[in-house]
Order: structure tokens, then sequence, then C-alpha cells
């Protein structure tokens, strides 16, 4: 086969024999730089999805590698994001009931049932699932998920002792348990957190949370804090992993799999997001369906060697292409870094206080907490800030993967409300002119005597077919005059079902009945068919379908006029 052939399932034929000396230098010192922020933080996101860090660092080493192979987009970062941690942890520990070895396993099947349900929604060219979540119940979900993140860190950073419970409850606890806080941890947590943040202000290409791994590292001996009961990480085995499968029970298997399911929806989304946003700044393209299948491959490869979910983080990429990243030659020398960093050196940050760990993911997820965006929404007066807000404190309150539910659901219900009750349209004419426009905004346009022109704003099928045909049957007795005809703007419905097509039916008779004639128009062609097959358009008569607005008034001005002559020599 060719390489034109080959390139779109395996991208990186298309731009690898491409590379120069300059883009090779600019990648390698990209991926170095991204090492250096993915390598704390993938430690970090283990401790949020509850596994052992090497878990975290294998994730990131096979996530990125695979990516590279099979990924559309030349900036996308996959490894372990917040997002997928914390919904890994809402998914396995309830399986796992306090079995740290069958968590493991369980974390990693995770990782390879995500990579076959993005597999098949790459070659069932599912790719536009990513809009399936609006974007107010995203950034609501989002939201709610970073403060559930960030709540669950603060025992790390004051060193109270850990609750369960919802966000409320933590809260709680937090609050009555702050006579137990370790000034220490405190000082080291807050002093971590400033620092991220003081860096990322002053010199963002420095890695902050690789500056603050190593000096929470150092300041162990500098300041004797393990004296002060400082918690450290501890003794963490390097070596690199093995390839196997996890073994779990069927009944296990078929509860991770339809966990699974929620997570690649809202990681496509974010991936999806993340690929579109670089790809539009450096004026390149992403395939969607490939992407999943590169997603997809990159999870398998994650599981099978021991680790965890993995996505397509928005701060990951956002490094990897200040860092100058041109390819993913830049991801395949991070996936490097971090192999030896796995094979030599994780030994060495045995002393890390794990307040320095909670400052990391505190750090890393804080942009999710979108203030700026709810304000945004609140300014539209749209709906969509009650929208963001309900599905934000549905995180809160019921926990990560109802809170899921509550957002899928909350959209599945937008849209079942929007189709089903869409707005509609009576249209005038604007004076001396062709152009029909909605009367009731333009109160300029005149209307023509005896004729109502209709026009359903929105898709027309089973769910809105008979609020439809209710509102014509308003419409078209007024008050104050007698309407002869009827004339049905379609141009909103390319297609109709067999409802639609049946409440068509049923009002032509009812207008018939009252003499009123019924015309259509801008039909499109798959309406038509119907029409044609159904033997509708007999009924009504082909000369009142016409393929205009101003065509079809004409027609009924005709018409009309034709009847008007009839009946004065009738006479």
């Amino acid at each position: 086969m060719s390489r034109r052939a080959i390139s779109p399932f395996v991208p990186i034929i298309d731009w690898l024999p491409d590379c120069t000396p300059k883009t090779i230098r600019a990648d390698v010192i990209a991926g170095i730089a991204l090492a250096g922020l993915l390598v704390p933080e993938g430690m970090a996101y283990a401790g949020i999805a509850g596994v052992s860090p090497q878990m975290g660092l294998y994730s990131a080493m096979a996530g990125m590698f695979i990516y590279a192979i099979f990924g559309t987009s030349r900036q996308l970062a996959v490894t372990s994001t917040s997002s997928s941690a914390a919904m890994l942890a809402a998914l396995v520990a309830p399986i796992a009931a306090r079995n740290v070895t069958l968590y493991g396993m369980l974390a990693s099947a995770a990782a390879i049932a995500a990579g076959v349900i993005f597999l098949l929604g790459g070659v069932l060219k599912l790719g536009a699932v990513s809009e399936f979540i609006s974007k107010p119940v995203l950034k609501g979900f989002v939201f709610g998920l970073g403060l559930t993140i960030m709540m669950k860190q603060v025992h790390k950073l004051t060193g109270i002792s850990g609750a369960q419970g919802n966000f409320f409850h933590l809260a709680w606890h937090i609050i009555t348990s702050l006579s137990e806080a370790n000034l220490w941890v405190c000082a080291v947590g807050v002093t971590a957190i400033a620092v991220m943040f003081l860096l990322g202000a002053v010199v963002p290409r420095v890695p902050s949370a690789l500056v603050v791994l190593v000096l929470g590292v150092l300041s162990v001996s500098w300041f004797g804090l393990k004296q002060h009961d400082v918690e450290v990480v501890g003794t963490i085995q390097a070596g690199m992993p093995s390839v196997s499968l996890p073994r779990i029970d069927e009944d296990e298997i078929a509860d991770v799999f339809v966990g699974a399911i929620g997570i690649v929806l809202v990681l496509t989304a974010e991936a999806l997001a993340a690929g579109r946003t670089f790809a539009a700044k450096h004026k390149t393209e992403i395939n969607p369906n490939q992407e999943l299948c590169a997603m997809g491959a990159a999870n398998i490869a994650s599981g099978l060697l021991g680790g965890i979910i993995v996505g397509g983080g928005m701060s990951g990429t956002a490094t990897n292409d200040s860092g100058g990243a041109r390819t993913q030659l830049s991801t395949i020398t991070s996936s490097v870094v971090v192999g030896l960093t796995l094979a030599y050196f994780l030994p060495l940050i045995r002393n890390l206080p794990e307040a320095v760990l909670g400052a990391i993911v505190v750090h890393a997820v804080a942009h999710l907490a979108d203030v700026a965006t709810l304000r945004y929404y609140l300014k539209l007066g749209s709906g969509s800030f009650w929208i963001a807000l309900i599905a934000l404190v549905g995180v809160l309150q019921m926990g990560i993967l109802k809170g899921l539910i509550l957002a899928v659901g909350l959209t599945l219900a937008i849209l079942v409300r929007k189709l089903s009750v869409p707005q509609d349209s009576v249209l005038g004419r604007l004076p001396n002119s062709v152009h029909f426009v909605d009367a009731a905004r333009h109160p300029e346009a005149e209307l023509i005597p005896n004729l109502l022109i209709f026009r359903p704003n929105g898709i027309l099928f089973f769910a809105n077919a008979n609020r439809i045909r209710n509102r014509l049957r308003i419409l078209a007795k007024p008050a104050d005059t007698r309407i002869h005809a009827v004339l049905m703007n379609l141009e909103a419905s390319p297609e109709i079902d067999v409802t639609s097509l049946e409440m068509l039916e049923q009002l032509q008779s009812e207008l018939e009945a009252s003499g009123i004639t019924l015309y259509f128009v801008r039909v499109s062609d798959r309406v038509r068919d119907l029409f044609d097959r159904s033997g509708f358009t007999e009924r009504i008569g082909a000369h009142r379908i016409l393929p205009g607005v101003d065509s079809g008034v004409k027609a009924f001005l005709k018409e009309s006029s034709a009847l008007d002559d009839l009946r004065t020599r009738e006479s």
C-alpha cells in the first residue's frame, strides 16, 4: 500500500519523514519541558485515582507514545488527566471494596474498556459524540469536578484526617476538624501552591510542578519536616512495566465497561476541544473519528502496561504548544523521559511531601473552576447559567458519576424540550420586495389578506407534530378576518417522519373541511419523495407544492382570483 493510503490510519507516516533538524530540535526541547510537567502531575493524578504513582507514569509513557503514532493532532498530549482520574476513582472504588490489589486491576481494566469503547466509536464514525453534552452542562460538570478534586486534596494540605462523602460532607468535616490541622503541613502546601502560581505568572515556560517537586524533596532534609509529622510519599519501586491483562471477574468486567462509557463521553469532549483549539491556532485539521481510534489505542496500551485511563488534557497540550512543539515528536520525547524516570529516578523522590502532591493537584485543576465563563453565561441571560449551575451543584451533591448521569440527562432534557416545543413564525412581506420575514419581529412587514404563511422554526417530527397542528388550528381561525388558505414553509424540516406525515394529512383534511386550502413551499427533495410515495402529493395536488414563498403567494392569489371570477359569473 502507498504512503497516502496508510497515512489516514497511521498519521505518523505523514509527518515524520518531513521533520527537519530545526523541527526535531524544537520538538525535543518541548518534549523535555512537557515531561517536567507530566512526571509530577502523573504521580499526582495517580493519587486522585487512588493508585500507585507508578501507574500514573505508566499511563503517561504509553498514552503519549501510542497517540503520537495514530493521532491527527500535532500538539495534543494524551496522558492521565484530572477528569479521567477522578471519574476512574468514582467508578472503581465501590467495586473494589478496599481490596488494594483488585483496585489496581480494575483501574487498568477500565483503561482497556475505555480503549475498546473509543475504538468502536472511531470505527462507527461517532466523532460528533463530542457535541453530545452541551457546553453549559459540560462547563458546570467540569467546574463541580474541579471543586470536588480540590476538596479531596485538603486533607493532604492540612494534615487533617481524610473523610468520605460528597463535597459538602468533606467541607463540613474540614471545618469541624480545623483544630487537627498541622501548621507545618499547611505551610508546605500553601508555599507550593504560591510558588506554582507565581512561576506561572512570571515565567510560564518554567515547569512549576517540577520545581516544587524538587524543592519539596529538598525541604524535608533542610527543615527536618518528618520530625513535624509531615507525611512523605515513601519508597517507590523503580522499573519498567510489563504487558499483562488485568485478572478480574466477568461481573466486574461488565460494571467497568458500563462505567467507562460515561468517562469516554467526557474525555472525548475534552480531547476534541483541545485538539481543535490548537489545530485552529496552527491552521491544521484533526480527524475526529481517527482521534477516537488513537485515544482507543492509547488507552488499551496504558491498561496492558498497568496504567490508568488517559485523555487529551488542555493543560498538558498547552504546555506542549507553548514549549514550541511542531509535531508529535515532542510527546515521543516526553514519553522517553517518563520511561527513564520510571527506570532510574523514582527512588529519588521518596521524601516528597504528600502536601506537595496535593498542591500540584490543586494547581493543575484550578482552571476547571471557570468563574469567568459562568459570569458570561449569566450576562447572556439565556438560561445557560442556571443549566451550568444545576450541573455544578449536581456533581457537588451527588458525586462524580451520578453528577455525570445528571449532566447527560440534563442535556437530553434540554434537547427534548427544544425539539418538542419549536418556535414558529407567521410571515409577512417587506414593502416593495419579494422577501418574507417574521411579522412579529418586523412590524413593517405586510400580511397577505386571507392568507396565513406559517413557518415552523425547527425540525418537524413525532414529538412536536401535534403541537404544530394545534398551533395552526389557532392561527387559521382569527377573530378579525377570514383565512382562505394556509401556506406552510417547511425549509427548517429537511426530513419528516411518519407521524408528521400523518399529522399533515389530518391537517389538510381539517382545513379542507373548513374551506381552507393548504399549500407547501420550500419542501426538500426527501420530504417531497415521501409525499409522492404516500400519495399525499396526489391528494393535495402537485400544483400546491411550490419552490418558494413568493411563488406560493402568487399561486394563492391566482387561484383566489379565479375563484372570485367563477363566483361572479355564477351569481
